[in-house]
C-alpha cells in the first residue's frame, strides 16, 4: 500500500494533533456553531469501533471493538491473530519481520459532512498515547499515517474549516514531533539489537551443531567397517556349529587312535572361536563409548542455548542413538555367541573324555596295545606332542604393549592360557597302554596345568587391576575403567580382560 501525497499526510496530521494536542480555539477562530441533532444519514454513517490492523506482504488480519474498548487490551487480543497470520510464512526471515511489524489503531472514518464527531472519537484513542507510560511510540507513528489516510478521504465538505486548524496543528505537531521520533527510534534499536542477538545466537548454535554432526560423521567409516566384519561373522555361525555337530558324530563312533587329533580339533575350532569376535567386541565397545563421549559433549554445549532452542522449539537431535544401538547389539551377539560355543565345547570334551576312558577300559589287551604301535599312532603321536610344544612356546611369549602408556594388551593371553587348560582333562588318563601315544606330549602339557591356572586366576587378575590404577592416573575416561573393575568384581574374567584392552586402546587414540 503507497503512502499519500505529503499535502494529505499533512492534512490528516492536523486532525490527529488537533485530538493529541486538545486543541482549542484563539482570536480569529468564528464562534462555534449550535450544536444540531445528528441526521439519519449522519447516524448510520458515524462509527463507534476503535479497530488494531496490520499488512504484511499481501496478508492482513483485523480487529475492532466498541470505542471506549482499552487500546492495551484491543492490542493484546489482536497479538495472537498477527501471530497466526505471521506463522503461515515459510521462510524463517520474513516470519520473523512479520512478528515485528507494528500494527496500527485507528478509528474508521465517519460522515464526511460532519467530521467533528470523527476527530472526538479519534482524540479519544490519542489520548491513550499521550498519557500512557508503556505506549509504543512505533505503533503511534503507524497510527498516525492510518488516520491521516482517513482524514484525507474525508476533506472534501469540510476542507475550509481544516484549514482553519493547519498552522496552529503544525505547531503542536512539531512540538511532539522530536519526542516521538525519539521514542520510535528507541524502540526501533531494542527491536534491531534483538534480532541481531537472535541471528549471532542461531549463528553459534549452527557452528556448535554442525561441529558435532561433523565429530559424528568422522565415526561413520569405521562403524561401517565393524558392521561389515559382524555381518561376515555372524555368517558363518551356521559352519561353526555344523563343525562341532560332525566332531560330536565321529566322536561317537571313534577308536582311541582317533580320539586324540578329534580332541585337538575340538581345541582348536574353540580357539578360533573365542579370539575372532574379541577383536569385533572391543571396537564396537570403543566406537560405542567415542560416541556416547560425543552426545555428552554436545549435551552439555547446548545447555547454554537452552533458552534460545526452547523459545524456537528447535529439535534436540542425537545423531548418535542409531549407531551406538548397533553397536551394542553387535557386542551383545559376540558375548552370546561366545558363551553358547564355549558350552557346546565343554560338553564335547567331556564326552570325548568318557569315550576315551571306556575305550581304554574296553580294549586294554595285547592286540589293542600292538595296534596303537602302528604308523598311524606314531604320527597321531608325533602331531599331538608338536602341538604341545608350539602352544607352551607360544604360552609365554610377551603380548603386544601399547603405544602410549606402554601396558600390554591382555585379552590374547586371556585366550592362550585358557586354551591350554581346555586340554588338561586329555592327559588325566594317559598311560603306558591304550594311550601311550599321548604321553609325550601330555607330559610337556603336564609342566604348564598349574601355572596356566594360576596366571588365569591370580597374575592376570592383579595385573588387570594394576593397570587399571595406571590408566586412571594418566586420565583414560573414568567410565571404561569402572567397566573393567565391575566384570573383574563379578569374577567374569574375560569381559574384564576385553574391557581392559578397549580402555587402554583409549589411551593411544
Amino acid at each position: 500500500m503507497s503512502r499519500r501525497p505529503a499535502r494529505t499526510r499533512v492534512l490528516g496530521s492536523l486532525l490527529l494533533c488537533l485530538g493529541a494536542a486538545g486543541c482549542g480555539t484563539d482570536a480569529s477562530t468564528p464562534p462555534a456553531a449550535e450544536p444540531q441533532p445528528p441526521s439519519a444519514q449522519e447516524q448510520s454513517l458515524s462509527n463507534s469501533d476503535v479497530c488494531a490492523q496490520v499488512f504484511f506482504w499481501g496478508r492482513d488480519r483485523k480487529l475492532c471493538k466498541p470505542l471506549g474498548t482499552s487500546i492495551d487490551t484491543l492490542l493484546s487480543e489482536f497479538r495472537p491473530l498477527q501471530e497466526g497470520m505471521c506463522n503461515q510464512e515459510q521462510n524463517a526471515e520474513l516470519r520473523q519481520q512479520c512478528h515485528n511489524k507494528s500494527p496500527y489503531v485507528f478509528v474508521p472514518k465517519g460522515n464526511p459532512a460532519a467530521p467533528l464527531q470523527w476527530i472526538s472519537d479519534v482524540e479519544s484513542v490519542q489520548a491513550y498515547f499521550r498519557l500512557s507510560l508503556g505506549a509504543s511510540m512505533t505503533i503511534y507513528e503507524e497510527s498516525l499515517w492510518k488516520m491521516d489516510q482517513l482524514a484525507a478521504e474525508m476533506t472534501g465538505p469540510s476542507e475550509a474549516e481544516l484549514k482553519r486548524l493547519r498552522t496552529r496543528v503544525t505547531e503542536r505537531r512539531g512540538q511532539l514531533g522530536e519526542k516521538l521520533r525519539a521514542r520510535a527510534t528507541a524502540e526501533q534499536g531494542t527491536a534491531k539489537a534483538d534480532l541481531a542477538e537472535q541471528r549471532e545466537l542461531l549463528s553459534a548454535y549452527e557452528a556448535t551443531f554442525n561441529a558435532y554432526q561433523s565429530a559424528v560423521q568422522a565415526l561413520a567409516p569405521a562403524i561401517t567397517d565393524v558392521y561389515e566384519d559382524f555381518v561376515t561373522y555372524r555368517g558363518t555361525e551356521a559352519g561353526v556349529f555344523a563343525q562341532l555337530e560332525d566332531i560330536a558324530q565321529r566322536a561317537s563312533t571313534s577308536t582311541i587312535a582317533q580320539m586324540g587329533p578329534l580332541q585337538m580339533e575340538l581345541v582348536t575350532l574353540a580357539r578360533t572361536e573365542s579370539q575372532r569376535p574379541q577383536e569385533l567386541w572391543m571396537e564396537s565397545r570403543r566406537l560405542g563409548n567415542a560416541l556416547s563421549q560425543l552426545q555428552t559433549l554436545h549435551h552439555a554445549r547446548l545447555e547454554h542455548y537452552a533458552d534460545f532452542v526452547t523459545r524456537h522449539a528447535i529439535p534436540r537431535v542425537n545423531l548418535t542413538e542409531r549407531s551406538g544401538t548397533i553397536l551394542n547389539n553387535i557386542a551383545g551377539y559376540s558375548d552370546a555367541r561366545y558363551a553358547r560355543v564355549a558350552d557346546v565345547v565343554k560338553k564335547l570334551l567331556q564326552g570325548l573324555t568318557a569315550r576315551q576312558t571306556a575305550l581304554v577300559a574296553a580294549q586294554a589287551d595285547l592286540a589293542t596295545r600292538q595296534t596303537m604301535a602302528n604308523a598311524a599312532t606314531l604320527k597321531a603321536s608325533q602331531e599331538f606332542l608338536a602341538s604341545a610344544n608350539a602352544r607352551t612356546t607360544a604360552l609365554w611369549q610377551l603380548p603386544p604393549r601399547s603405544q602410549t602408556l606402554n601396558l600390554f594388551f591382555l585379552a590374547g593371553k586371556h585366550v592362550d592360557f585358557e586354551s591350554i587348560l581346555q586340554l588338561e582333562p586329555l592327559c588325566l588318563h594317559v598311560g603306558p597302554n591304550a594311550t601311550g601315544w599321548m604321553e609325550s606330549g601330555c607330559i610337556a602339557l603336564r609342566r604348564q596345568f598349574t601355572s596356566a591356572r594360576n596366571y588365569i586366576n591370580t597374575t592376570l587378575p592383579n595385573m588387570v587391576r594394576l593397570n587399571v590404577t595406571q590408566m586412571r592416573r594418566a586420565g583414560v575416561t573414568e567410565a571404561l575403567l569402572v567397566d573393567v573393575e565391575t566384570h573383574l568384581n563379578n569374577g567374569n574374567l574375560r569381559q574384564a580382560v576385553l574391557s581392559h584392552d578397549v580402555a587402554l586402546r583409549a589411551s593411544d587414540m
